[in-house]
């Protein structure tokens, strides 16, 4: 047998049986040859142990079968396009843009700047933007910067920095305009709206005479991105900017154009309607919290998104002042108050007519009057004597005057009225259906009832401050919601999707060629098949078995049963031994924890009567327990020795 010999082969002779039942060559018989020459050609040629794997590796490819030499050729060329791709696209740059809008001037100074710094460029289609490498685009932005370029940038007070010896004053003047200019528009650029912004002052010389003065304007001119506007807002802001960057300038003298011609500052409306942005958006705020109290306030009743509402404001922003001042009357029941009292009293007697004659002169005597006799006990002091007996050469007169000032009651008010004063509210409100749950679970929509709804209202109306004087108006409305549509956007549409398409490819490619390379040659070359050897044993049992199968085939029908019937005989006998064993080890276990349990049991009862001895002695002998506390604890105590 072929088994036999096995044995008595060397280890050179092993390893050349197994190197060539692996390449198929002839049995381990036949291998005697040429593992007698394998030391000769060992000898002959010595090699490393890279050369020898690399034999190995070469043997064992050309051992492969046909079709497996096409997959391996296959797969190392589809890995081959893979790796070269991967290190192309390696090396190959990303272009990013470096400057964009140039004029052909500074275009031309620009690439010819990156021509003598030898950096690679291209540009855009239609020549709109020159592009860098994306890992050098800000260091050359900087350099380019020091070398002054793009000049087409608008110019600023660095104009002053080269002032020729001898420079009139009047080019002083005009160059430091310049310069403001200049700063004012890279200033207004640096909004995101703004691409380009021109700028132009217009400073009248200042006189001496406070009356001849004149106001500075400024016109500004803005090129815009496309697809972007300025808003109000914004135009108000560089009106103010300009406006606080010139003295004795205000925002009102700012013209503001677009590159279209339109005037976006001032605001031709503005003088019109009398609101700007400032007062639309104090509005929506009013109105936008109204309509959250209006829902914060229903939600709770209706649900979670069941209630819309919307609050619209009437309001009014002019300033309206006003001076009042009012009298009161003094009724008799209120009689004023005396201020001043003023009397004068005069008395005078005229003489004879006399002097030269003429028309005043030769006037009639006057009138006769009675003489007025002094009231008794008046001492000859009554204001009321007019002309006492006795007076002689001519008449009498007398003035007598009484002025007596009240008090007046007088209130002067002063009324201003705030701006933003509330006209009227006008509130509209949606109230979805409500829900109701059966007792199968079943969700059915049903209106709320009137009384339901009038309470919303109340509810609505008391969170807008509803006034009827002022003419508000609330409505509640009862109408199911129309569920919105949902668009499904498709797996292909996601954001990101595409830009992940590329990479994911290519990992999966790589890791397929990989795959392909490890399982179809990798393995196949450095983890052969080995054929393991059957066991001695084995093969006698199978031998035997096999014997036994031809000497049951070769006896009679007869003998074929009693063999079959021994054999059964046999094998019962041999279950009922290993069924004996199995119970014997059963018992002998159940032993041992029967014993393992007394034991357990005897110690406890020790250890219980240890116990108990040591509580009878403590009660029996106190003193001389608590001596062997002490002694034991004086034994912690005292230091080592």
């Amino acid at each position: 047998m072929a088994d036999a010999a096995t044995p008595n082969i060397n280890a050179a002779d092993a390893n050349a049986t197994v190197l060539n039942v692996s390449n198929g060559a002839a049995p381990a018989g036949a291998t005697a040859a040429p593992a007698a020459a394998a030391p000769t050609a060992a000898a002959r040629a010595p090699a490393t142990g890279r050369s020898k794997v690399a034999q190995d590796l070469a043997s064992r490819v050309k051992s492969l079968p046909l079709g497996q030499k096409l997959i391996l050729g296959a797969a190392l060329f589809f890995v081959a396009l893979i790796l070269i791709y991967t290190g192309t696209s390696s090396t190959r740059q990303d272009y990013k843009v470096l400057f964009a809008g140039l004029e052909e001037k500074d275009a031309a100074a620009v690439v010819a700047a990156l021509e003598q710094a030898k950096l690679p460029y291209k540009f855009t289609e239609g020549g709109g933007a020159i592009m860098v490498p994306d890992n050098v685009v800000y260091e050359t932005r900087l350099k380019l910067a020091s070398q002054g370029l793009p000049k087409s940038g608008s110019i600023g007070l660095e104009l002053l920095e080269n002032q020729k010896l001898g420079t009139s004053q009047f080019v002083e003047q005009v160059n430091y305009q310049r310069g403001l200019e200049g700063e004012l528009a890279r200033s207004i650029s640096s909004i995101a709206s703004v691409k380009t912004a021109r700028v132009h002052l217009a400073v009248p010389k200042q006189s001496a005479f406070v009356r001849e003065r004149q106001r500075p304007t400024a016109s500004v001119v803005v090129n815009l991105h496309g697809g972007r506007y300025l808003t109000q807002q914004q135009a108000t802001g560089i009106a103010h900017l300009i406006g606080a960057s010139i003295p004795n300038m205000s925002a009102q003298d700012v013209t503001i154009l677009d590159a279209e011609g339109n005037l976006l500052a001032p605001n031709p409306d503005r003088s019109a309607s009398g609101l700007d942005a400032s007062q639309l958006k104090y509005v929506q705020e009013i109105e936008s919290a109204l309509s959250k109290r209006v829902t914060g306030i229903l939600e709770p009743v209706a649900g979670k998104g069941n209630v819309k509402a919307q609050v619209t404001l009437d309001m009014d922003f002019n300033e309206l002042a006003r001076t009042q001042e009012a009298f009161g009357k003094n009724t008799p029941p209120n009689a004023g108050a005396i201020r001043s009292q003023q009397s004068v009293q005069t008395q005078g007697s005229s003489g004879p007519v006399g002097g030269i004659p003429g028309s005043l002169t030769n006037q009639p005597p006057p009138n006769a009057q009675a003489p007025i006799q002094t009231a008794p006990n008046t001492g000859g002091n009554d204001p009321r004597v007019l002309n006492a007996p006795g007076s002689a050469g001519g008449s009498a007169n007398a003035r007598n005057e009484l002025t007596t000032n009240y008090e007046v009651d007088r209130t002067i008010e002063y009324l201003k009225r705030a701006k933003g004063e509330v006209r009227r509210v006008s509130a509209a409100v949606v109230v979805n259906y409500k829900s109701n749950t059966d007792d199968k679970g079943k969700v059915t929509t049903v209106a709320f009832s009137a009384q339901e709804l009038a309470q919303m209202t109340a509810l609505a109306r008391d969170a807008v401050g509803f006034r009827a004087e002022r003419g508000d108006s609330v409505s509640v409305a009862n109408i199911p919601f129309t569920p919105e549509p949902v668009e499904s956007i498709p797996f292909y549409q996601q954001p990101g999707v595409l830009a992940m398409t590329k990479d994911i490819t290519m990992m999966i490619l790589l890791l397929g060629a990989l795959g392909i390379i490890f399982f179809v040659v990798v393995k196949p070359i450095l983890f052969p098949v080995i054929v393991e050897e059957v066991p001695a044993e084995q093969r006698l049992e199978e031998e035997f078995d096999e014997k036994m199968k031809a000497e049951l085939a070769a006896v009679s029908p007869e003998a074929r049963e009693r063999k079959r019937m021994e054999m059964e005989l046999r094998r019962e006998k041999q279950r009922l031994e290993e069924e004996e064993r199995r119970r014997q080890a059963e018992e002998e276990r159940r032993m041992e924890e029967e014993t393992r349990k007394k034991r357990a049991e005897e110690a406890q009862k020790e250890y219980e009567e240890l116990v108990q001895y040591a509580k009878d002695f403590v009660a029996s002998d106190p003193k001389v327990a608590a001596a062997v506390f002490k002694n034991w604890m004086q034994q912690d105590v005292a230091p080592p020795a």
